[in-house]
């Protein structure tokens, strides 16, 4: 078997044991948190020149790994996922998948077992020299003194102190600068992060209190407009650790409906890029999770569809149908203090014209008046994103026009 179908057939069977939670604990779950706890530990030793035995799984520097010929073949995750072993919901055992490190705290969380992985003795103190680091970092300007070499952040951007001046560099949105703990020895590292992945992994150290300690942070509360429903009315707190999620069983039947038809299309298939499988397994399964870019499954549409129009393309009408399903298909959403925010839409239009009007649905469950992510944040109904592009958003009747 290629390597690369390989990886995409580990990709739908990690992707379709992503049901939704239960809400009593099996007598495996506890089990499955320990084995995924044991597996996050001995994946952090991993380098791609370790020994590997022929179909072993790993997570290698936040990479998925799949051994082939006695050598780990790496395929990095769509920012800003990573590479984790999770425990099953249904049966178990363990798999090992491309996630958010929010969502994968949480799962492990949720079977009893505790943090990601075991914590070693360094771990809270990381954690709270961070939060310490996160604090000092508020009081901080452009102008401020500093020490040569001496990193920071100034107003949510990573500096770096030349010539006894702070020397700023943005982060790439929506990442801001944080101080963040050390996983494997003691200290902490300063750079760009999602605030979600950033509270997540200090609150893995298991230091009480968000970014910054004390108190726990307190972000401006969202509410949904009344006429989104009673249901939607309920205040939300972004920096809310992620505990449940909607998630979908059918994105590997979405994703091996187009490997399928693009196998047989006889189009270009790069190695190392190949479409069949880009646009499928890995960027076509990614876009489809709760924490994706807003616009990243328009553009693996758009993707899709301008591989159909390329020469010598056999079926390329069945490929652009596919194509427009996909786009269609809802992501999953991430359960944040017991309210599920709607996904937002993207706000740019689509390169192709198959493609003008065609947008996510919503799943059945998420709250019509909030919307946002872990790395997007959350917004009221009526926000940018809340309603298709070239649509406005009418908050008195909770519709778009």
């Amino acid at each position: 078997m290629h390597i690369s179908q390989l990886v995409f057939s580990l990709t739908f069977a990690a992707t379709a044991v992503t049901a939704g939670p239960v809400d009593r604990r099996a007598a495996f779950s506890l089990q499955n948190g320990k084995d995924a706890q044991a597996l996050n530990q001995k994946f952090q030793s991993l380098t791609a020149s370790s020994p590997c035995t022929d179909g072993e799984q790993a997570c290698v520097q936040g990479q998925f790994a799949q051994c082939v010929g006695g050598t780990f073949q790496l395929t990095p995750c769509s920012a800003p996922l990573q590479c984790f072993a999770l425990p099953l919901d249904n049966k178990p055992g363990t798999s090992t998948t491309c996630d958010t490190q929010a969502d994968a705290e949480a799962r492990i969380a949720a079977t009893g077992a505790g943090a990601l992985i075991r914590r070693a003795a360094f771990t809270l103190q990381n954690g709270l020299d961070a939060q310490a680091l996160n604090k000092k970092f508020q009081g901080l300007t452009a102008s401020s003194p500093c020490t040569d070499g001496e990193q920071a952040c100034v107003q949510g951007q990573f500096a770096q102190c030349v010539g006894s001046t702070f020397q700023l560099t943005p982060c790439a949105a929506p990442l801001q600068c944080f101080a963040l703990p050390l996983d494997n020895k003691p200290g902490t590292s300063t750079a760009c992060d999602t605030q979600a992945d950033a509270l997540a992994r200090i609150a893995g150290t298991g230091a009480p209190g968000g970014l910054v300690g004390g108190k726990r942070d307190i972000e401006a509360r969202q509410t949904a407009p009344p006429a989104c429903g009673s249901a939607a009315k309920r205040d939300l707190m972004p920096t809310t650790l992620l505990t449940k999620r909607i998630a979908q069983t059918d994105l590997g039947q979405v994703a091996q409906s187009w490997q399928d038809l693009c196998v047989a299309s006889g189009g270009p298939r790069p190695a190392g890029n190949d479409p069949c499988l880009q646009l499928a397994g890995i960027n076509g399964i990614n876009s489809l999770l709760a924490n994706a870019d807003q616009c990243a499954q328009q553009d693996n549409a758009d993707a899709m569809i301008d591989f159909a129009k390329l020469p010598g393309i056999t079926n390329e009408q069945a490929l652009i149908a596919n194509a427009i399903a996909y786009r269609k298909h809802p992501r999953n959403a991430l359960d944040i203090n017991g309210v599920v925010p709607s996904t937002l839409f993207c706000e740019k239009a689509p390169r192709n014209a198959e493609l003008q009007g065609i947008v996510n649905a919503q799943l059945a469950g998420v709250n019509p008046g909030l919307f946002g992510s872990p790395s997007a944040g959350v917004v009221a109904f009526g926000a940018p994103g809340t309603c298709p592009f070239g649509q406005t958003a009418n908050v008195a009747t909770c519709t778009c026009h």
